[in-house]
């Protein structure tokens, strides 16, 4: 019985991390793309680490020589503050993967989203509500929803096999500290103080 394996895009950062392990255990072929090697401590040995900009389809294509049962996009440029890297890493990104994937789709394409894409509504929010781009003030909130109504008509018009998970705050063993629950809990830990700025539509 021949293996299965998988495409982890961000297999080096904290759900990648903890995706490959998952996978491993369960006797994937796991193979990981990113933009660099990971951390010691989210270093797994069976995976094979690729490095490249999935922004930059030429190299991409370079890169991506074999067919993969599972494709998991959970790539994009960490500093939302910077507008033209997160719209190339989150939309371009996921828009070069997905057609590179087009001539010979994977038994799924799992896009990570994200809530903000639902902008400033209230929680929980309801999948039938409307996702504007227009009114939605975060970049990453922009660049996350543009990637999810491609793929979206990606599949109305060629059946492309996306799915696409909005996720919330997570958080777990070996995130780094530069998330909200971990400095809220290094903060506690350290009796420090804890800036919180409130953002309102």
């Amino acid at each position: 019985m021949n293996k299965k394996n998988i495409l982890i895009i961000g297999g080096t950062g904290f759900i990648g991390y903890h995706l490959a392990k998952k996978a491993i255990q369960k006797k994937f072929i796991v193979t990981s793309i990113s933009t660099r090697p990971a951390k010691k401590i989210r270093h797994l040995k069976k995976v094979k680490y690729i490095f490249c900009d999935i922004s930059n389809k030429t190299k991409l294509n370079k890169v991506i020589k074999e067919q993969f049962d599972y494709v998991v996009n959970l790539g994009g440029y960490v500093d939302h503050s910077n507008k033209k890297k997160t719209l190339q890493s989150h939309y371009n990104g996921c828009k070069n993967l997905a057609e590179i994937f087009l001539q010979n789709p994977p038994k799924l394409f799992l896009q990570i989203g994200s809530c903000v894409e639902y902008g400033f509504k209230k929680s929980p929010q309801k999948e039938s509500s409307k996702c504007d781009i227009a009114s939605n003030k975060s970049n990453y909130g922009k660049a996350k929803l543009l990637a999810s109504k491609y793929l979206i008509d990606l599949y109305k018009k060629k059946k492309f096999p996306a799915s696409i998970l909005r996720l919330y705050l997570v958080y777990g063993p070996k995130q780094d500290e530069n998330r909200l629950i971990p400095i809220s809990i290094m903060a506690c830990l350290k009796t420090r103080l804890l800036t919180v700025q409130v953002v309102s539509n």
